[in-house]
């Protein structure tokens, strides 16, 4: 009991490993904002600033009550809420403005040329633009707008990020490089990202987090030095660090929207439109505000998913830390009961045979990366929703449920079954018919002969021997309908791949007459390991061939048939091509099988844990049959 408990335990927290899913509190549609292009949050959390291609500022109440909207003659590119209230935005008209708690217009500056971008330190102690046409960062007094300093850049700039305690200042330049400085603009690094930048943010202790056009967001530190990079769905949009830094949000260009740890672990993701836009935390990182391509600002309470992110991040350890100890005191346990029975010398062997075993490491290293690992894989993500890369949402044993409701998969297991006996009766009924006339021949020669002739034809491709069969049933051109219509049946000439009722039969067929090749062969050696001498004696009792045959080969290729059964089993259980290649499972579903509709699953539809559960239940299937077939035909070593 208490060795489940601890699985069940232990599978519990696996299942917590998945990003964790909020829904929004609420969601402000701004009736002709067009997109959003930044967002700010005052510092006690008490506002949200929004600023809009459409030409507007706008500020809300954290419940969503509008407090005022403040109008520009051009785009409101940027926008900072700052600790007393003043609000700055800047427009491609041109300007930088200032308002106070009222909406009441405090400044205006004309800065000559388009503000690209613009960001403050919440005091408004630091106040950076950068400006079209111009290769210096400028800064300006937060009291009147005049600028106080410009500080030389040397190449085109893109985006400015000032840190909310006004430590530091970052500049993203348009060959790919970011730039940090001090407070005072003093230029202190250089560092280059991966792509294209996107998006800037910089945390209160130097942390940089730099959005690019390669669907990625890569951390730095305050020196400069490549942390990690945090994979988005599509090109990033914003990046916003919470004020502890220990959450960043990321937006794309596909809708979806983030949540990271600083150590590279997704928290949180959801898909709110089509295009993200910006967003923000409040000042307890516990809310995040998201803007879209559409004028929507969404608020989502993230707060319970990151705290129950990092809870589960703790129980983990705890959890790795007790398993640790566990397995190093069943060692120790394990090595005193060798001790005890003198069996430590095995240890010894194995030091010995080093070098063979350092051999073998490659084999089964390769063998658990391409064998067993997927095997787990796929039937740990049958208990989910699941898209690589993407979301992956535990949904229990829903994905078995919904097979049974699936008329696909319904359909699919009859003709199943019926696959199943004609091609056990095709794979195994003329191969031992073709392997005893062979046998019987007196020329040794011929039997080589015949032999070679058989296994000549393994060299045709596979799906080239489909294509023929498929050429073959062609209404128009086909062999069959003209050998019909040679014969004067013309009136039986069928559309034999097209008619629901005829088309898995048709499949059935190919391959006529059905002699395979390894089954021809394990049953030919089979009856060349029966000893002579015993059908020597059978003779002289006076046993016919029908007789020696029934009573002697049959019964000694026990084996033989155990082996090609679960062979022939797990082949047509698992095999989709020929249906796929000559059908595609129809005409309508007629010829649709469980393996087809998992595939379609996971290519078409990209539904991996609903074809991860197929997957499964089709192993289960070719367990349980295997085990039967293990249990019930006995062989000669039985």
């Amino acid at each position: 009991m208490r060795r489940t408990a601890w699985i069940l335990f232990a599978f519990a927290l696996l299942l917590g490993m998945s990003p964790q899913i909020a829904s929004a509190q609420a969601q402000w549609s701004l009736e002709g904002a067009g997109d959003i292009t930044s967002i700010s949050v005052a510092e006690d959390g008490s506002r949200v600033a929004i600023g809009s291609h459409g030409a507007k500022t706008y500020v809300y109440g954290s419940d969503g009550r509008p407090i005022f909207q403040a109008a520009a003659n051009n785009v409101v590119n940027a926008v900072d809420l700052l600790a007393d209230g003043t609000l700055l935005a800047a427009s491609d008209d041109r300007h930088l403005y200032a308002y106070d708690a009222s909406g009441s217009k405090l400044w205006d500056a004309d800065l000559k040329r388009q503000v690209k971008s613009m960001s403050a330190s919440r005091d408004g102690g630091v106040i950076a633009l950068v400006v079209q046409r111009n290769n210096d960062l400028l800064f300006v007094d937060g009291k009147n707008g005049e600028q106080t300093n410009a500080v030389p850049i040397g190449t085109s700039m893109r985006f400015t990020k000032v840190a909310g305690n006004g430590e530091w200042i970052i500049v993203a330049s348009g060959d790919q490089f970011v730039h940090l400085l001090d407070k005072t603009g003093k230029t202190l690094l250089r560092f280059g990202a991966g792509g294209q930048i996107q998006a800037i943010d910089i945390s209160d202790a130097g942390m940089t987090a730099v959005g690019t056009k390669l669907g990625e967001v890569e951390l730095f530190d305050a020196k400069g030095k490549a942390l990690r990079k945090l994979k988005t769905r599509d090109m990033v949009s914003a990046v916003a660090f919470s004020k502890d830094g220990e959450t960043v949000a990321v937006s794309d260009l596909s809708g979806y929207f983030y949540i990271f740890s600083p150590n590279g672990k997704k928290l949180w993701e959801t898909k709110a439109g089509d295009t993200g836009r910006a967003v923000a935390f409040d000042a307890g990182g516990k809310t995040l505000y998201a803007g879209t391509d559409d004028g929507r600002v969404l608020q989502f309470d993230t707060g319970s998913v990151v705290a129950k992110a990092k809870s589960d991040a703790r129980i983990r350890m705890l959890v790795w830390a007790i398993a640790s100890v566990a397995a190093l005191a069943l060692i120790y346990v394990l090595l005193r009961m060798m001790k005890k029975n003198d069996k430590l010398g095995v240890f010894r062997e194995i030091w010995r045979s080093k070098w063979v075993y350092l051999g073998l490491a490659p084999s089964f290293l390769l063998i658990f990366l391409f064998l067993y690992f997927p095997a787990f894989s796929g039937l740990f993500h049958s208990l989910y929703k699941w898209q690589p890369g993407g979301r992956t949402t535990f949904i229990g044993l829903d994905n078995f449920r919904r097979m049974i409701h699936d008329p696909y998969v319904t359909k699919g297991l009859g003709n199943l079954v019926i696959l199943i006996v004609t091609g056990l009766a095709k794979s195994l009924i003329p191969p031992l018919i073709v392997a005893e006339l062979i046998y019987h021949l007196r020329s040794k020669r011929m039997q080589y002969g015949f032999r070679t002739a058989f296994t000549a034809s393994m060299v045709i491709p596979g799906v080239a021997g489909l294509l023929i069969w498929q050429n073959f049933y062609d209404p128009n051109l086909g062999l069959f309908n003209n050998f019909l219509e040679l014969i004067g049946l013309g009136s039986w000439t069928h559309g034999w791949l097209g008619d629901p009722k005829t088309a898995l039969w048709a499949i059935i067929f190919m391959g006529f007459p059905f002699v395979g090749i390894l089954q021809l062969l394990v049953f030919y050696a089979g009856l060349l390991s029966i000893s002579g001498e015993l059908i020597e004696s059978a003779k002289i009792d006076g046993a016919s061939l029908p007789r020696i045959i029934r009573s002697i080969h049959l019964p000694l290729l026990a084996g033989q048939f155990k082996f090609l059964i679960i062979l022939g089993l797990i082949g047509i259980i698992q095999d989709f091509n020929a249906i796929m290649i000559v059908t595609g499972g129809g005409p309508m579903d007629s010829t649709y099988v469980p393996a087809l509709q998992m595939y379609y699953a996971a290519t078409k539809f990209s539904d991996l844990g609903y074809a991860s559960a197929l997957g499964v239940s089709m192993f289960a299937i070719i367990l349980v049959i295997t085990i039967v077939n293990m249990k019930f035909i006995k062989s000669a070593e039985d």
